[in-house]
């Protein structure tokens, strides 16, 4: 459509604020080999580089004093146009933007811990501080002459496929055939005798056959309202009060951990973060309750692309887990360091601040918990974390019967498929 109006001046940007770069790979396999054969060797398809001083502008400030760290192209350009896939309710809106489009100076006022511990939840806008900060930035965004032509989609939870070798994955328990059990009594017992990295080559290699359910184009926050109905509608799930203690397994990937490794920080944000806000309204277990979660938590990290979690979980972690103290104390230093700046700008690592940003992620829930328990996690790598390990899952039931007694309440979020409790 560009093309045929004569517009020739395009580029096409990756907005990962602070996250690694996407390699040649991503990019072929998020925009196609047509686009990207049409951009790339151009030079106008690439990586939002947050760290260079060229290409990043300040467009103003909110009433709250916070900076709009933005990416020059975007905004000098006639036409800023962001297409997203919104596949939770927190995805979307200003946040894409103010966000996906920012560097460090702008993200410094919502990634933090005061804001996150009063985002409650970070999947529900209308509670959450982290949005009203992101809304606050779109104004401003906007003010500055920025016009934005926003499109968000939604997709259905077909994780694992209706058919093939994963697709019991999906299905509840009770519904399995005689077939289904042997098949995943069998894929257990593979699995425990495969080595660490085939077993994660065989569940990273594979491709979610999603379907779109709905696409949205417009004003951003006219299409955003949209957009979050429809999450809504096939994600929310009504729940009868709050449960002393919630049980959930951590799935083999995160938002950052794609084709990578799920390090001992990074479960702590999927658990801690992701899951456990995963309401509306008010979370699925009571404040002082007990979360018990299962994951191998491995001691293990990509040092390509997580160097900065590896000091951090062995230089900060053994001092302090308290997200306040972390953040006074070092988050200037891991912002600052100019060996993670040039890792972030010239290799595949993510920013130099962004496990502190992970830790302030679940700073919310740790807040919120009276006990958080790793089933099958490597009792070393939990204990840094600053949580209790148990062996079985009966095990943790016991250890929590110190904080919540012998006859307790106990919900489990089961994954798949993709869920929001709203809790009445």
């Amino acid at each position: 459509m560009a093309a045929e109006a004569g517009v020739d001046d395009v580029h096409l940007i990756a907005a990962l604020a602070l996250h690694r770069r996407m390699t040649e790979d991503e990019l072929r396999h998020a925009v196609g080999d047509r686009v990207y054969d049409s951009f790339a060797p151009k030079g106008l398809l690439y990586n939002l580089d947050a760290e260079d001083p060229e290409g990043m502008v300040v467009l103003g400030e909110t009433p709250h004093g916070e900076e709009v760290h933005f990416c020059r192209r975007a905004a000098e350009s006639d036409l800023l146009i962001y297409v997203n896939i919104n596949l939770v309710s927190m995805d979307g809106g200003h946040k894409s933007t103010a966000t996906g489009l920012a560097g460090y100076t702008g993200l410094r006022h919502h990634h933090n811990v005061h804001t996150l511990r009063n985002s409650k939840s970070i999947m529900d806008r209308e509670n959450s501080a982290l949005h009203a900060s992101n809304w606050r930035m779109g104004d401003v965004i906007k003010d500055a002459g920025v016009k934005i032509f926003q499109i968000e989609t939604t997709v259905n939870n077909n994780t694992f496929g209706r058919e093939g070798p994963l697709a019991l994955l999906q299905k509840r328990e009770w519904e399995w055939n005689a077939r289904d059990r042997g098949q995943f009594i069998a894929m257990q017992r593979g699995l425990d005798l495969l080595p660490v990295k085939a077993k994660r080559r065989i569940f990273g290699g594979w491709q979610s056959p999603y379907e779109l359910t709905s696409v949205q184009a417009g004003e951003v926050e006219a299409v955003h309202k949209k957009t979050i109905e429809n999450v809504y509608a096939q994600q929310l799930v009504t729940v009868e009060g709050q449960t002393d203690i919630l049980t959930l397994g951590l799935p083999y990937i995160c938002p950052y951990n794609v084709n990578s490794i799920m390090n001992p920080i990074l479960v702590m944000c999927l658990g801690l973060g992701y899951f456990f806000n995963l309401y509306k309204g008010k979370p699925l277990v009571r404040e002082g309750g007990v979360l018990i979660m299962s994951h191998p938590t491995p001691w293990e990290f990509h040092p390509v692309h997580h160097p900065s979690y590896i000091d951090f979980f062995e230089q900060v972690l053994t001092e302090t887990t308290d997200p306040i103290e972390i953040e006074k104390r070092y988050e200037k230093q891991f912002a600052e360091d100019e060996w993670y700046i040039h890792l972030y700008r010239n290799s595949y690592a993510y920013h130099g601040v962004h496990p502190l940003y992970m830790w302030y992620w679940g700073s919310h829930a740790m807040q919120h918990l009276g006990r958080i328990i790793i089933v099958g996690g490597d009792q070393k790598a939990v204990r840094r974390l600053g949580f209790q390990s148990a062996s079985t899952l009966q095990d943790a039931l016991e250890i929590a019967s110190d904080v919540v007694g012998p006859q307790p309440t106990i919900t489990h979020l089961k994954t798949p498929p993709l869920v929001m409790a709203d809790v009445i």
